[in-house]
């Protein structure tokens, strides 16, 4: 199957120096290390949001002593190590909580990563999202669960650890299991709006997996439970990281025994049976279809060509 978009192929996690108390020191000595800024977990662009221009701001480090912002107060992660060498996420916004200050003093834009992110190339939008996620998990997690005392950031951003010495717990990051499918029947698939999605956007079904059941368990009763469509097992396709906040999507395809269409309306707003041939042409009846850079999209190209 192809590479799927957040999808970090080349990248060598570099487990080991994580776990080196100097980690730090030891990237910044190194003339390929590459530093991606973000603000809350959203990655820096080279131009401002409402310019139609998409790169992320990479520094060396040669260039933090020139910064209008002192990094070493940021928070930082150590993303890897590609064939070009280390990447760094350092978050700012300890340093500088209000984004707008931040970007006056940076320059470009922090804007809104789902749409700027689609003109990134796959290697950058898969460092962007790996950043993301971790920082969002740092933010969620700040007080340990077992004790209630403050949490401290190790292992170079991939484990916290109570401050509690009676406690001492260790945390590791959280990514949440999602199902998504496409379920079809005969030449037909079925495609559903959600009231959070775009405007006039359809996709196919997705949902979280629940504690003590299987996978192709999840995609049945979220399928039934979203439209009361019962379907036969399951058929595993692909999976793609999704940093909103911290989800890997896993991409099922299903054949339908039922077709009759019960909505649950608190979900889903309306749902549809589509023709194979008539997928293609749902923009110009001003239906728009999930982004191409999703799972979504990717199953349902599949399946209209035929490959899945």
């Amino acid at each position: 199957m192809d590479r799927q978009f957040y999808e970090s192929v080349d990248l060598d996690r570099d487990a080991v120096l994580r776990k080196s108390d100097n980690w730090r020191q030891i990237l910044l000595a190194e003339e390929s290390l590459r530093i991606v800024i973000c603000h809350e977990g959203d990655p820096l662009f080279a131009w401002p949001e409402d310019v139609d221009a998409h790169e992320l701001v990479v520094l060396g480090a040669l260039a933090i002593p020139h910064l209008d912002v002192d990094l070493h107060g940021g928070e930082w992660i150590y993303l890897g190590r590609d064939g070009t060498g280390p990447v760094i996420a350092v978050d700012i916004a300890p340093v500088i909580a209000d984004r707008d200050d931040a970007v006056r003093r940076l320059g470009g834009g922090f804007g809104d990563m789902r749409s700027r992110m689609a003109a990134l190339s796959h290697d950058e939008a898969g460092l962007a999202a790996q950043a993301r996620a971790l920082f969002n998990w740092h933010r969620g997690h700040q007080f340990c669960g077992a004790c209630g005392h403050e949490n401290r950031v190790t292992e170079a951003g991939y484990r916290l650890e109570c401050t509690n010495p009676d406690c001492g717990k260790s945390h590791f990051p959280r990514t949440d299991p999602a199902v998504i499918m496409l379920i079809h029947h005969q030449d037909r698939v079925l495609l559903a709006r959600s009231p959070h999605f775009a405007p006039s956007m359809v996709s196919v079904l997705a949902g979280f997996v629940e504690p003590g059941e299987t996978l192709e368990q999840a995609v049945a009763r979220e399928v039934y439970e979203e439209v009361g469509i019962k379907i036969k097992r399951a058929q595993y396709v692909a999976s793609q990281p999704w940093p909103f906040p911290g989800s890997l999507m896993l991409g099922f395809i299903a054949e339908a025994e039922t077709t009759d269409i019960s909505i649950d309306e608190e979900e889903i707003e309306f749902a549809m049976w589509v023709h194979r041939d008539e997928v293609e042409h749902l923009p110009d009846k001003g239906i728009n279809l999930p982004r191409p850079i999703s799972i979504a999209r990717y199953l349902l190209e599949n399946w209209r060509l035929r490959r899945i």
